[in-house]
């Protein structure tokens, strides 16, 4: 087991992972004898810049899927869009409903966030400022430890 204990508060310390023409990655579940991924490994990536899927965005998924169009869980470089398995789910440029800075939920149905969503189907939709659950108000807040 290793620990980093940085001294200063400056960001100067700590792990840091330099980008290759290859990209960069954690691999979570390999072994010290091996040299590259493992069958259903975990990793964590980001993509060098000429590559199809997701070029110099975060990727966390499995090692045999990582390169695959709609996999995994996927941050855009820009920060700007999360998707996952193919589904943009908050963001702008979403492509199944969620958009203008929407989260898509459960069934790809979108909570428009300060906009008027009457439906309810799917159980979720929102008034603008209070978001509802089979016509049931959610109280959002901390929540005292059991």
């Amino acid at each position: 087991m290793s620990q980093i204990n940085p001294n200063t508060a400056n960001y100067s310390q700590g792990l840091r992972i330099s980008r290759s023409t290859a990209g960069c990655g954690i691999y979570l579940g390999t072994g010290s004898n091996i040299n590259g991924t493992v069958q259903n490994q975990w990793q964590i990536v980001s993509q060098p810049d000429n590559f199809d899927q997701n070029p110099l965005g975060l990727t966390i998924g499995l090692s045999n899927e990582s390169g695959s169009a709609n996999r995994g869980l996927r941050i855009s470089a820009d920060g700007n869009t999360l998707s996952f398995n193919g589904s943009v789910i908050a963001g702008t440029g979403a492509s199944n409903g969620a958009s203008n800075g929407s989260v898509n939920y459960s069934a790809g149905n979108p909570i428009l966030w300060g906009q008027y969503s009457n439906g309810t189907e799917g159980g979720f939709y929102s008034d603008g400022s209070n978001i509802y659950w089979r016509a049931r108000s959610i109280t959002l807040g901390p929540v005292a430890p059991s």
